[in-house]
C-alpha cells in the first residue's frame, strides 16, 4: 500500500541542546510609530494590474471519483514592464506543466490505491485532492510578490498543506532571493526569533529548554529555504506545519516591518512600500498590517455559518451563510484599514462583497455590496478568472445586481470610498 507522501515544505528541523532566551521587541509610542511608518512609503510607486485564473481537473469512472485538482496562475494586464510580464508568463507555463504532470501521477496513484483496497476488502478513502491557490501580497513597479497555498490528500489520516512565497523584482523580472532583500543574515535571524517570541508567547516552541524555533530559524534563513513574501509594509515569513510546530498548530507567520527594521533591508527600494495598498489575505493565516501597539494582526476565516475576524485584539463573528471567501485588506492614505470579503452568499444566491471597518473599537460589517471580483461567468466551472485589487483608487469588479443601475455581469471600475465602501467610478 502506498504510504502518505510528506510535502517538502513540512520537513522538521533537528532539535539542539541548550536553551537560548528569546528577546522581546519593544514598541514605541503610537505617534512616533506612525511618523516612522510614513517615511517608508514612496508615492512614486505604480500599481500593476493583475488577474488570476483558477483551473479545475477531475478524474474518475463509473465506480466513483479518483482525483479533484485545482490550480491557479497569474496574469499581468498592463503595458510596459516587459521583464516582469515575461517572468510571470514563464511562471505560468511551469505551473501548468507541473499541474499536468501531478494530475496524471495522482490519478494513477489513486487508481492503484483503490484497486489494492478493493482487493483487500477495505474502503477507499478517496478521492485524492490537489489544490494550489495564489494570494497576491504586492504588485507594483518595485515588486511582485505572492503566496502559493498548496495542499494535497493522497490517502491516510489527513492530507498535507503549506505555503511558499514567490517574489520578483518588477523592473528586471528577476526572482528575488531573501539575501537580495535582507542581506544582513545575522540581524535578520535575530529579528525573526524575537518577533516570533513576541507574537506567540504561549506557543509550545517557547517552552523552557526548547531551542527548536531558534535553531530552525537560523538554519532555514542561513540556507535560504525559509518561505517569505515582500509585503506593502514589510517582509513576512511563513513556517509551515512540522517546521517549528505540530500539524495541529498550523502555519506560524511573522512580519518584520520596514519602519521597525530599516537596517535589515537592501537598497534599490526593497525597504519601501506604496503610499496606499491592497493585499490579499489567506484565510486562517495571521497578517500583520502596521506597527501600532494595538496588535494590528488580522485573521479572517469563514464557514457556512459566518465569517470570523480578529483584529486589534478584538474578535467578531459575523453570522451569515457564505462559502468560498476571498478576503482583501486595503489601506488608504490616512492609514485607515478596510476589509473586503468576496464570497458566495447562500441566502442571496449570488456573490457579494461584505465590507468591514477595521478602524473601530472592534471590526464591524458596514455593508454588503452586489459586487464580486469574479471576472468570468459563474457557470464556467472548470476555469474562472478573478480581478486582483492592487490599487485602492482604481480597480475592477463585476456587478451582481439583479435589478438596479448596473446590469448583472457588468464590468465596473471602482475605488475605495471615503467611508471605506466600494464606489463605482464608471
Amino acid at each position: 500500500m502506498k504510504k502518505k507522501t510528506v510535502c517538502a515544505l513540512a520537513l522538521c528541523a533537528a532539535l539542539s541542546a541548550g536553551a537560548v532566551p528569546v528577546p522581546v521587541p519593544q514598541l514605541d509610542a503610537p505617534v512616533t510609530l506612525a511618523a516612522a511608518a510614513d517615511s517608508f512609503t514612496d508615492a512614486s510607486i505604480q500599481f500593476l494590474p493583475l488577474t488570476k485564473r483558477t483551473m479545475k481537473f477531475w478524474d474518475g469512472d463509473q465506480t466513483g471519483e479518483l482525483l479533484t485538482s485545482r490550480w491557479t496562475t497569474i496574469d499581468f494586464l498592463g503595458d510596459g514592464f516587459a521583464e516582469i510580464a515575461s517572468a510571470i508568463a514563464d511562471y505560468n507555463a511551469k505551473e501548468n506543466r507541473d499541474a499536468e504532470e501531478a494530475n496524471a501521477q495522482m490519478a494513477a496513484d489513486a487508481r492503484q490505491e483503490r484497486a489494492e483496497r478493493m482487493a483487500n476488502g477495505s474502503p477507499f478513502y478517496g478521492p485524492f485532492e490537489r489544490t494550489r491557490d495564489i494570494y497576491v501580497r504586492r504588485a507594483d513597479s518595485r515588486v511582485v510578490s505572492f503566496l502559493e497555498s498548496v495542499s494535497s490528500y493522497t490517502g491516510g489520516v489527513h492530507g498535507n498543506y503549506g505555503v511558499l512565497g514567490q517574489n520578483f523584482d518588477a523592473r528586471t523580472g528577476k526572482q528575488l532571493s531573501l539575501s537580495d532583500v535582507c542581506p544582513k543574515t545575522e540581524g535578520l535571524i535575530a529579528a525573526i526569533i524575537a518577533q516570533l517570541g513576541f507574537d506567540y508567547p504561549d506557543a509550545p516552541f517557547m517552552k523552557s529548554g526548547s531551542t527548536l524555533m531558534q535553531d530552525t530559524v537560523r538554519q532555514w534563513v542561513s540556507d535560504g529555504v525559509v518561505s517569505w513574501t515582500l509585503d506593502p509594509r514589510g517582509v513576512t515569513f511563513y513556517f509551515n506545519p512540522y517546521v517549528i510546530g505540530s500539524y495541529a498548530e498550523g502555519i506560524y507567520t511573522v512580519t518584520l516591518l520596514f519602519s521597525q527594521h530599516p537596517d535589515l533591508f537592501a537598497e534599490y527600494g526593497y525597504g519601501y512600500g506604496p503610499a496606499t495598498y491592497a493585499t490579499e489575505i489567506q484565510p486562517y493565516l495571521v497578517t500583520r498590517l502596521s506597527d501600532s501597539p494595538r496588535d494590528h494582526r488580522l485573521t479572517v476565516s469563514g464557514d457556512e455559518n459566518g465569517i470570523t475576524i480578529t483584529f486589534g485584539g478584538e474578535t467578531i463573528r459575523d453570522a451569515c451563510s457564505v462559502r468560498d471567501i476571498r478576503p482583501v485588506v486595503v489601506e488608504v492614505p490616512d492609514r485607515r484599514h478596510y476589509l473586503y470579503v468576496d464570497c458566495f452568499d447562500r441566502a442571496r444566491d449570488q456573490r457579494v462583497i461584505r465590507v468591514y471597518d477595521l478602524n473601530l473599537s472592534e471590526p464591524a460589517c458596514i455593508g454588503v455590496q452586489p459586487l464580486t471580483l469574479l471576472a468570468s461567468p459563474l457557470a464556467l466551472e472548470h476555469k474562472r478568472d478573478w480581478y486582483v485589487i492592487t490599487n485602492p483608487a482604481d480597480f475592477m469588479a463585476t456587478s451582481t445586481e439583479r435589478e438596479g443601475l448596473y446590469p448583472p455581469d457588468a464590468r465596473l471600475r471602482c475605488r475605495v470610498g471615503s467611508d471605506g465602501r466600494i464606489e463605482i467610478i464608471q
